[in-house]
């Protein structure tokens, strides 16, 4: 990418790059889903990937593309149709501000054993109203899982050719704000289709302790300036053009390492959030998906952090991931003495397990023993305040996540 780096990595980060070593993403195979063509009687069509390429010949060449990953097993799929059915609305937006770009929708929906008909099915009531609402163009994928990596891999795989200048990558949970999507879509064609930018997330908590805790914990360690976050971003389509390796443990800590400058004035330049452009997520509910979820975050960090240059892993520790935790980052006064006590505290407890992370990593990759995968966590924890019969939550003031 542009990133402007020296290239070179400490003997710690390989060392620790080899604690961490994931099998290969497998070539599993993948079903398309896609509307019915003419004829009140013709219904979806289900094609495999092998053929695809004759049935994929119509989609409309660049543009910017959509992908909303999710799978059987996250919710029911009246929560699955409410979802799609708020992008498409919020769709509508950009195609007003923007006629003469094209837009294709991909939706992604993986299943484990026993539900392949079952994801079938979900993705041709998704292929329905798409062709209801007769903006876009509509691809469905089908695909063993586990992993949203794997999904957008596969989205991009069979995208070779279509030239699209961006995707837009929009979670299952998220509601978006009035004016969300055309907002980060003239921008993204403002800056020449280049680099990402991101909406404005805003954490709602549930009524559980763990979410009221973490809502609290969250206000607290926002780094200096935003990032883009994978739940509502668009992104120049030649940074994932390769497919994102199996060693990403996130999506957005992909783009992030990507595009982070380890070397010019602004780190973030290739990275934008747009404050007017908003999207709202219900932060986890129980203690076990927080912890699934927080260890997840942690070995992302640290492994990008092996992976990558010295100088853009040292902008990363010092400027997002560790800004406050003085003497080994800049200290942060932004909001007085006592938050910057209480940031430093948050931030210690954070190095301890950071610090804790490395060393097994080190220790494998000089025992030659790698850790060979990273649990997934948030399982059965689905809630959207875009879904109306969510009622679980709590309705004070929200925070920026």
């Amino acid at each position: 990418m542009r990133r402007r780096t020296d290239g070179r990595r400490t003997w710690l980060q390989r060392v620790v790059a080899r604690g961490y070593d994931p099998a290969p993403e497998p070539r599993t195979p993948v079903t398309l889903v896609l509307p019915a063509g003419p004829g009140a009687d013709a219904g979806p069509r289900t094609v495999r990937e092998e053929d695809a390429a004759g049935p994929l010949a119509h989609l409309p060449a660049g543009g910017v593309a959509t992908l909303l990953p999710t799978y059987v097993g996250r919710c029911g799929a009246a929560e699955q149709e409410t979802a799609f059915a708020h992008t498409l609305e919020a769709l509508k937006g950009v195609r007003r501000t923007h006629p003469d770009l094209p837009l294709t929708v991909w939706a992604g929906m993986q299943y484990a054993p026993g539900e392949y008909e079952e994801a079938v099915d979900r993705l041709r009531r998704l292929a329905a109203l798409a062709r209801d609402s007769t903006l876009t163009a509509f691809v469905g994928l089908a695909l063993p899982g586990p992993g949203k990596i794997r999904t957008t891999n596969a989205a991009v795989r069979l995208s070779q050719g279509l030239d699209y200048a961006g995707w837009l990558w929009i979670d299952d949970d998220i509601e978006l704000g009035p004016g969300c999507l055309e907002r980060l879509v003239s921008r993204f064609r403002d800056r020449g289709c280049t680099g990402a930018v991101g909406a404005r997330a805003v954490a709602l908590p549930r009524s559980t302790p763990t979410s009221q805790v973490m809502d609290r914990i969250g206000g607290n360690t926002l780094p200096p300036t935003a990032y883009p976050a994978a739940g509502c971003m668009i992104v120049e389509s030649a940074v994932i053009a390769s497919g994102i390796s199996s060693r990403r443990v996130t999506d957005d800590g992909f783009v992030l390492f990507e595009l982070l400058d380890g070397i010019g004035a602004d780190p973030l330049r290739d990275l934008e959030v747009l404050p007017d452009a908003y999207c709202r997520f219900y932060r986890v509910s129980r203690v076990h998906d927080t912890v699934s979820r927080l260890r997840r975050s942690m070995y992302s960090h640290v492994t990008c952090m092996a992976d990558y240059p010295r100088d853009v892993a040292g902008r990363y520790f010092q400027d997002i991931l560790f800004h406050g935790l003085w003497p080994l980052a800049p200290w942060d006064g932004r909001r007085g003495t006592a938050r910057g006590l209480l940031r430093w505290t948050v931030k210690s407890v954070q190095f301890t397990w950071f610090g804790a992370v490395v060393t097994g990593l080190a220790v494998r990759g000089l025992t030659s023993r790698p850790l060979r995968q990273v649990a997934w966590g948030d399982e059965g924890d689905f809630a959207s305040p875009a879904d109306e019969k969510t009622s679980t939550l709590t309705a004070r003031t929200p925070r920026s996540a």
